[in-house]
C-alpha cells in the first residue's frame, strides 16, 4: 500500500511569477539535477552556450548568480528567460518544484508547500477552518497514529487554542518552557541569520514577560501545519519546536509593524529551511 498526504490547499497554488514580492529567483544558489544538466549541455545554439556560461560545475552543478545574488535568467519583470525561451519543461528539479516539499516514508508520501513563498502562507492563513489533511490510498484504510491525535485535539475549538497545544503536548511527554520575550530573543538571535528584517523583528522582543498565548484559526491553522511538516518521529522536542514556532509569531505580530503572512515568510526562510538552525532550537525544548 502507498498512501499520498498533502494539505488541503495544495492543489491551489500556482506561482505567482512576477507578481512575487520574494522571488525565489534572488538570493538562493539553485542546484542542477544531472538529468537537467544533461539537457543544458545538449542544447544548441546562442541559448545553449548562454545557459553553460551560467553554470558553476563544483562542488555540485549549480547556476552562478548575479552579483545582486539573482539567478541569471531573473529578468527585470520578473519573469524566467529560461520558460519563456525553452519551456517549463527546461527547469531544473528545484526549480520546477520549488516550494513544493516531499517527505517519504515506508508505507506514505506526505507532500506540502514550504512557508518561505508568500503564495503558499497565503493560501495556508486565508482560510476560516482547520487545515485538512487529505488522504490517498489504494482503498486500505491507514493506521492511526500519534499525529492523528494531536489534530484532534488541536481541532476542538471549544476550547482555547493555548489550552489544546498544551494537551497536545502532554501525549508524548512534553511541556513548553516558561520563556519570557528576552529568552526567546537571545535564543533566536543566536541562531544564524540571513535577512536584516528578521533580526530587527527579533530585536523587539525583550522584557521578563511571557510569550502570548496564541489564538484564532490562522494560529491554528499554522499549529497544524508545523506539525503535519515536522513531526513525523513522536518526539517531544519536534512537537515542541512546533508550537514554539506558533507563540514566537503570535509575539512578533504584537510588536512588529509586519503582518503576520510576511512573518510566517521569514521566519520559515530563516528557520524552518535550516537544519542547523531547527537543531539549536529543539536542542533546548523537551
Amino acid at each position: 500500500m502507498m498512501i499520498f498526504v498533502y494539505p488541503d490547499f495544495y492543489f491551489d497554488f500556482s506561482c505567482t511569477a512576477s507578481r512575487c514580492r520574494h522571488s525565489c529567483c534572488r538570493g538562493w544558489e539553485i542546484d542542477i539535477d544531472e538529468d537537467t544538466l544533461a539537457l543544458y549541455d545538449a542544447l544548441t545554439g546562442d541559448i545553449g552556450d548562454t545557459v553553460r556560461r551560467s553554470i558553476e560545475r563544483t562542488p555540485t552543478p549549480h547556476f552562478a548568480l548575479t552579483e545582486n545574488e539573482d539567478c541569471p535568467f531573473l529578468q527585470p519583470d520578473g519573469l524566467c528567460r529560461l520558460i519563456l525561451t525553452l519551456g517549463e519543461e527546461s527547469l531544473c528539479d528545484i526549480c520546477a518544484e520549488h516550494p513544493r516539499f516531499y517527505n517519504e516514508y515506508p508505507d506514505r508520501i506526505e507532500a506540502g508547500l514550504g512557508l518561505c513563498c508568500e503564495e503558499a502562507v497565503r493560501l495556508l492563513l486565508e482560510r476560516d477552518t482547520p487545515l485538512k489533511l487529505i488522504i490517498e490510498t489504494d482503498g486500505q484504510v491507514p493506521e492511526p497514529t500519534v499525529r492523528d491525535e494531536i489534530f484532534a485535539v488541536l481541532a476542538g475549538q471549544s476550547t482555547p487554542l493555548s489550552e489544546r497545544m498544551d494537551r497536545a503536548l502532554t501525549l508524548v511527554g512534553a511541556a513548553m518552557p516558561d520563556f519570557t520575550l528576552s529568552q526567546i530573543a537571545e535564543l533566536y538571535l543566536g541562531l544564524e541569520r540571513l535577512d536584516d528584517e528578521w533580526t530587527k523583528c527579533l530585536g523587539r522582543l525583550g522584557g521578563s514577560a511571557p510569550l502570548p498565548q496564541p489564538e484564532g484559526i490562522k494560529y491554528e491553522r499554522l499549529a497544524e501545519y508545523f506539525v503535519y511538516r515536522h513531526f513525523n518521529d513522536a518526539s517531544a522536542q519536534t512537537l515542541s519546536f512546533a508550537f514554539l514556532s506558533v507563540r514566537l509569531l503570535c509575539a512578533l505580530e504584537k510588536l512588529c509593524p509586519q503582518e503576520l503572512s510576511e512573518l510566517v515568510r521569514l521566519y520559515s526562510s530563516e528557520i524552518e529551511y535550516s537544519d542547523e538552525n531547527v537543531e539549536k532550537v529543539q536542542s533546548v525544548l523537551q
